[in-house]
């Protein structure tokens, strides 16, 4: 009977851990972290570049950019230290955030991409002591959680002259999120074994992207794109439904200048309508509507031999969707990178390093240094 009581005890209390101490960042409240979908190149330029890039699933009009066929990977490693009253934690997340292959035909350019939408993966151990009958029982709390939602997008642009580009997509938002929690006690201290609960969450949503490209006037160059999200679902399991929503809508403008010899400066403004994924979670969600300012360069840097090397530096400052309590999360990142074509222009490494600097008001901060390296294959 003692044993049971100290079963029943420790059951109850195995899964009491605050939010964020689990989740361990202020960036990855809520459904996750968003990447912004976009390649290491438009990274290095803050984003900036992004409604112009063919390898970003941001504008489908974007496409007619490159010339040949590309077979286009991306991996994301991030290093996070979040600080605060009592709370000092380092984590490391290593993504593989993009996957894009397209190709051209006549006056219309094809892509499929997969991107990562919103990133959810984390893992978190810290100590605890709990109180069961009349013992005080040391213990060790893990929290992990793997997956996320992602964005596959089929996308066709078509180039009506050489002032104007316009793109169209379609989008399918398939996700999982796969969440253990557990408790472990020291097989020194307590009869008392291992606790965990792991719950499976599947994600369903689709929508429409549209997009152009224009020159007005010789030198500048415009972008708008623009998502409209239908219905999206979270299931827990197979088939129980727990909650109904929309993929948030977006859109952006940007604008370009490339007058000076070898360099393109740009920025870019967005919004998107992150409230609209509310029914998704809980009525304790913290959601928010987010925007989004970028501005860079991309410019010719030294030679490598004969090869020529791009420099690109930016800046971006945005708000991201999911908070801590009633407090938005705000990120500023510095960023730069590199780009080196190889194989006479069949193949291009893009090398970016982004210093990002989120804070809510809530007495933490956060610091995120994101690494991040691109390959262009292009067979012909």
């Amino acid at each position: 009977m003692r044993f049971l009581s100290r079963f029943a005890g420790a059951s109850a209390l195995c899964f009491a851990a605050p939010a964020l101490y689990a989740q361990g960042a202020l960036s990855l409240q809520g459904f996750g972290y968003p990447g912004g979908e976009i390649s290491t190149r438009a990274l290095g330029t803050g984003g900036s570049l992004a409604d112009f890039d063919a390898n970003s699933p941001i504008n489908p009009a974007a496409l007619l950019v490159g010339s040949r066929a590309t077979v286009y990977l991306q991996y994301d490693p991030e290093f996070r230290w979040v600080t605060g009253p009592g709370l000092n934690t380092s984590t490391v997340t290593a993504r593989f955030p993009l996957f894009l292959i397209s190709g051209k035909m006549g006056q219309a350019r094809f892509s499929l991409s997969y991107a990562s939408f919103l990133d959810r993966t984390w893992t978190n151990t810290y100590q605890d002591t709990q109180v069961v009958g009349t013992l005080r029982v040391p213990s060790t709390v893990t929290a992990v959680s793997s997956g996320g939602i992602s964005d596959i997008r089929a996308a066709m642009s078509w180039t009506f002259s050489s002032r104007l580009t316009v793109g169209a997509a379609i989008h399918v938002f398939p996700g999982e999120n796969r969440i253990v929690f557990g408790r472990s006690f020291p097989s020194d201290s307590t009869s008392f074994g291992a606790f965990a609960q792991t719950s499976t969450f599947n994600y369903s949503g689709s929508a429409v992207s549209f997009g152009l490209i224009s020159t007005p006037i010789d030198h500048i160059n415009l972008g708008v794109s623009g998502r409209y999200g239908f219905s999206m679902h979270v299931h827990q399991g197979d088939s129980t439904t727990v909650g109904d929503a929309n993929v948030p809508n977006r859109i952006s403008f940007s604008g370009a200048y490339d007058g000076i010899t070898g360099t393109i400066l740009s920025a870019r403004y967005g919004t998107e309508k992150w409230s609209a994924m509310r029914g998704l979670g809980s009525a304790g969600l913290s959601v928010f509507d987010a925007t989004e300012f970028s501005a860079g360069l991309e410019t010719g840097g030294p030679r490598i031999g004969a090869i020529p090397i791009a420099v690109r530096l930016g800046y971006r400052a945005r708000q991201l969707p999911f908070g801590v309590g009633a407090q938005q999360v705000s990120e500023t990142e510095f960023t730069g990178g590199l780009g080196i074509p190889l194989s006479s222009g069949r193949a291009a490494l893009d090398l970016s390093i982004a210093h990002a600097l989120r804070s809510a008001n809530v007495g933490l901060s956060e610091t995120g240094w994101i690494f991040s390296l691109g390959i262009a294959i292009k067979p012909y």
